[in-house]
């Protein structure tokens, strides 16, 4: 390597570095049969660029001085792109290891030194790779009919009722020798099934009809019989013991007909302390929460222990490399010799289970020893088998199963390999009970302590049953697995007088709670979550609707203290109430632990105006609550819903935060499995709204238009052209089944329109603006990767809603009908008025905002757009009077006046005047209104793309007096770009970092447009 004489001392060769496979770092289990590779260039000095690159990859030795085992060598390529360079060697074999390596020469024609080598290791190609493998189950795994439901029957949750009092503790703990209860139900035809359940941590007796029934689910044909046509009695006599006792009751009722009736206690029961004829003598009883609940919890009734698998094994060597390849209908935990098997949560995650299944790939190489060794695992329901949304359990599957392969090599060259199969074992253990939306129940005492260590003696366990589940083809994972990415001290706690402990994380975040106890065994503790506080300084729990959100432990009673983590739940929360907690608590014993998708945070922007830069840490911490295994629209209630329109308003923000290629291209095959034949796209993905024979929820503008704006994000952020490839067709469809369902291009009245907006736009110019949108989208697209023909057809297709939007929608002078803000907005956002029309309508937009007192009255659809609008048509000073506006509605309303530390789902979730928003729907984590950050980065802090992948960046920032300094950084896919600006003494200054391959345009105050390359710069 030799450096040209005319070169400066500190001039050094540019070299390649943070080499990727597929943007990641040595990643283990890859399906991709043509990956792409990837690297920054590091050096010194400005206008430093790649002239030629040569990748050699190689499955065994190094591949910076061995060719001999060389799969692919490219040889010395001339060409300047260093970013997803496709492989274009031998076909790569399934489960094999490579590594690779990568030279560049610079612009000076000087070449790097081999860049230190990176790895990957391919998955298991084909399904023969499986063989052997089989689905396993537990032998007496409960499916739907062996459900025992007290959570809720015919959409009603199941209530806690007990005589009218005041005070719940004291209400369930009465002195009254028996409490009678009655519920009436009307049956329209003779029930074909019936079951009764009840539970009041007490002794009861059931009656239906006046005849004696056990109320366990244990008489179904016996309870159905009792049943008449017409109104029925059911009635309970319940006994207190010691503890305090309420009833929770539920008859869940198959008509003739296959319809469901039922009954479930609440507070239209009536209650009496004495078994009386006298109306007088009977109140309505009084509920005290849902069942499931602090300070009852969960009826042992209702539990669902978890599947525990194990397999023991020996070897007769070392062990030189192993692989666990799994995956399970449910969620799984994974553990070999005693230990967890990786730090992924919640695997193999959430998607459509019908269309493909993913699988993960764990190097156990270090976990494996020479003699006895046990592979095991434990089950729980997660979204294949229990609650999702608020359509109940089972919407995928009833069954937990598991499917494994082990492969090992050990240091004598033999392999073993050990398959999930019915030799291996099932017990049961400690995790009772677990939901994602409802919580864990834990009894540590029913832990068999070394199950998954040898020589554990499972002569008790049964053998597992092979079972052959129903599923999509199975695949490598493609999103990045959940994990713990933080821990948070709790801030402050406040004892009750009645012993309730109230802890207070000082963060509303999505994950749950760690906490270190020390009393007797069978003591039980519970735990219950939420956003927010009440008016009375208690848990804001009606905005949970039917997520109990409640986690329950029973101590083993160690004597050296325990610790309680529930590990197959998942809740938002800024509060934990604890709840019969054994002693003194210390703030050192608890702890939240916050998981989202492991995703790279990648950008960063702060600035002087305090309550700027809380709102953008807000955005933040609303996308990693909210970004688990879908984009949810919100954490804690019972919904948690992957909705396109939210995705695709926050798709480029959340592009600017972390790298979330990974994540929301996986979220984009969910999209697509989920596309109906007809082309149109769900308002979800995965999609469970239209499930088990409900109705098609699909084709609402702005929702289904996901399908088409978030790839164009995706592009634009990372230069991503495989999801523009694999989505095209998908947004093709979409587009013709516009076209079908128009009339003259005018989209009808389809969907949520302008969601939330204080003032509504007519659906169908929403709509039609949207179709408009969509098709400038799919040009665009189609454009990037050459398909010429299909772009000029969308354009037509643009071309044809604009001139039908015009003629419904659009008045002399510019006028758009309606006149709201969010009606010119997207006139204007989507270039549907002509040029001389623009001055006008965006007068109109200003005065609009003037006539509110200087506020945005848009809701999900309007928001984004609106101080891009603004700032597109030179009122960018508007455009930060809104930003910077603080009573409601208005970004910074939730943190000056609400202590927000998330986005939240309304302007107005919480306002001084009225208190909380709907409870039927009031998310305090909703990051749909944090798409203004786009606007913050791009505008305020400066940094934009000008072509996609931030190979070419615009540096522009919009000036205020209200803002003197601002920093921000993103490293993009060729390295990191920074731009920081302050106004300090009155004398701007502007510093710029641009990574080697790139370059720039430099826009300052009041001037033409400067063309910079890669290097440092200051301008002021």
């Amino acid at each position: 390597m030799s450096i040209p004489a005319d070169l400066p001392q500190s001039w050094e060769p540019l070299r390649p570095y943070d080499l990727r496979t597929e943007r990641e770092r040595n990643p283990l289990g890859l399906d991709v049969r043509i990956p792409l590779f990837g690297w920054k260039l590091a050096g010194t000095g400005r206008d430093r660029s790649q002239r030629t690159y040569r990748v050699r990859v190689v499955a065994e030795g190094d591949p910076r001085v061995d060719s001999s085992n060389a799969v692919w060598d490219s040889g010395v390529v001339e060409s300047n792109e260093s970013v997803d360079i496709a492989y274009a060697g031998d076909a790569l074999s399934s489960r094999t290891r490579y590594s690779w390596s990568v030279r560049v020469t610079d612009e000076s024609g000087t070449d790097s030194d081999w860049a230190e080598p990176a790895c990957f290791e391919t998955a298991l190609y084909d399904a023969s790779d499986w063989q052997g493998a089989e689905w396993i189950v537990a032998p007496n795994e409960p499916g739907t009919e062996g459900e025992h439901n007290l959570d809720w029957v015919g959409g009603r949750h199941v209530e806690r009722i007990w005589l009218p009092a005041g005070d719940f503790l004291e209400a369930v703990d009465s002195t009254v020798e028996q409490v009678f209860f009655r519920g009436h139900v009307k049956v329209e035809q003779q029930p074909t099934r019936a079951r009764l359940l009840a539970d009041a941590d007490a002794e009861l007796r059931a009656f239906v009809n006046g005849t004696e029934l056990p109320a366990d689910g244990t008489a179904d044909d016996r309870v159905t019989a009792a049943l008449t046509e017409g109104d029925n009695v059911v009635s309970f006599a319940v006994t207190p013991g010691d503890t305090p006792a309420a009833l929770a009751a539920s008859l869940d009722i198959t008509l003739a007909d296959g319809t469901k009736a039922g009954l479930v206690t609440d507070g239209t029961w009536l209650a009496s302390s004495a078994d009386s004829d006298n109306e007088a003598d009977w109140k309505l009883a009084e509920s005290f929460g849902h069942h499931g609940t602090a300070p009852h919890g969960r009826s042992p009734l209702t539990y669902r222990p978890s599947p525990y698998l194990r397999r023991e094994f020996a070897l007769d060597a070392g062990v030189r490399s192993a692989r666990l390849y799994v995956t399970a209908l449910g969620v799984y935990e994974a553990r070999v010799n005693g230990h967890r098997v990786g730090d992924d949560h919640l695997t193999p995650s959430w998607t459509d289970y019908a269309s493909r299944l993913p699988y993960q790939t764990y190097d156990v190489t270090d976990l494996l020893h020479e003699g006895g060794n046990v592979v095991g695992a434990v089950l729980a329901d997660g979204w294949y088998a229990g609650n999702v949304c608020w359509f109940g359990t089972f919407q995928y599957g009833d069954k937990r199963a598991l499917l494994a392969r082990l492969e090992i090599e050990d240091e004598d060259g033999g392999r073993t390999v050990v398959n999930s199969d019915g030799s291996w074992h099932v017990g049961e253990g400690a995790t009772r009970y677990a939901d994602l939306q409802n919580g864990e129940v834990v009894d540590a005492r029913a832990e068999p302590l070394g199950w998954d260590e040898p020589g554990f003696d499972a002569g008790a366990w049964a053998q597992a049953r092979v079972d052959t589940p129903s599923h999509g083809p199975l695949e490598a994972q493609k999103a990045p697995p959940i994990r713990v990415e933080h821990e948070l001290p709790a801030e402050a706690m406040h004892v009750r007088e009645d012993g309730r402990i109230l802890v207070d994380f000082g963060q509303n975040l999505v994950g749950w709670v760690k906490l270190d106890l020390r009393g007797e065994a069978g003591h039980r503790v519970m735990l219950r979550h939420a956003e927010a506080l009440d008016h009375n300084g208690e848990l804001y729990i009606e905005a949970l609707r039917g997520a109990r959100a409640t986690d329950e432990y029973v101590l083993r009673g160690e004597a050296g203290g325990e610790t309680f983590e529930p590990r197959f739940t998942v809740h938002g929360f800024r509060f934990c109430e604890i709840v019969n907690h054994p002693g003194e608590l210390r703030l050192q014993d608890i702890t939240a632990r916050v998981a989202h998708a492991a995703m790279e945070p990648i950008g960063e922007h702060s600035n002087s105006h305090e309550h700027l830069t809380k709102l953008q840490q807000n955005i933040v911490w609303g996308q990693r609550g909210n970004f688990l295994a879908v984009p949810t629209d919100c954490p804690q209630r019972d919904e948690r819903l992957g909705w396109t329109g939210d995705a695709q308003v926050f798709a480029s923000t959340a592009a600017f935060n972390y790298d979330v290629r990974g994540f929301l291209g996986k979220w984009m095959y969910d999209l697509r499995d989920s596309q109906y034949e007809d082309g149109s796209v769900p308002h979800v993905a995965p999609d469970v709204l239209t499930r088990d024979g409900r109705a098609n929820e699909a084709g609402a503008a702005g929702w289904a238009d996901a399908i088409a704006i978030v790839p164009l994000e995706l592009y634009r952020a990372y230069g991503d052209r495989r999801v523009v490839e694999e989505s095209l067709d998908a947004v093709d469809k979409w587009l013709g089944f516009l076209v079908e369902n128009s009339e003259g291009f005018i989209r009808p009245d389809a969907g949520f329109a302008d969601w939330l907006a204080f003032t509504q736009t007519p659906k169908n110019l929403v709509a039609t603006a949207f179709s408009a949108f969509a098709a400038r989208c799919a040009a665009e697209l189609a454009r990037e990767i050459g398909r010429t023909e299909d772009a000029q057809r969308f354009e037509t297709q643009y071309a044809n809603v604009r001139a039908a939007f015009r003629a419904r929608f659009v008045r002399g002078g510019g006028k758009v009908v309606s006149g709201t803000q969010t009606a010119y907005v997207l006139a204007l956002h989507f270039d549907l008025l002509d040029e001389h029309e623009q001055p006008r309508a965006v007068q109109a937009l200003v005065d609009n905002i003037a006539a509110r007192n200087w506020h945005l009255s848009t809701g999900f659809l309007g928001t984004p757009y609106l101080l891009q609008v603004l700032t597109r048509f030179g009122r960018e000073d508007i455009a930060y009077r809104l930003l910077l506006q603080d009573t409601m509605p208005s970004w910074l309303y939730p943190v000056v006046h609400g202590e927000a530390t998330t986005m939240w789902e309304r302007w107005d979730s919480w306002s001084d005047s009225h208190g909380f928003q709907d409870p039927g729907m009031t998310s305090f984590n909703h990051y749909a209104y944090g798409a203004v950050g786009e606007w913050i980065y791009r505008e305020l802090g400066g940094l934009a793309p000008g072509s996609p992948g931030y190979r070419h960046v615009v540096i522009r920032p919009r000036l205020t007096a209200s803002i003197s300094w601002s920093k921000t950084s993103l490293e993009t896919p060729y390295g990191p770009v920074s731009v920081n600006w302050s106004t300090a003494g009155g004398e701007f200054a502007l510093q710029v970092s641009l990574p080697a391959n790139t370059t720039g345009e430099v826009w300052l105050p009041g001037q033409e447009p400067v063309r910079i390359g890669s290097g440092e710069y200051t301008f002021g």
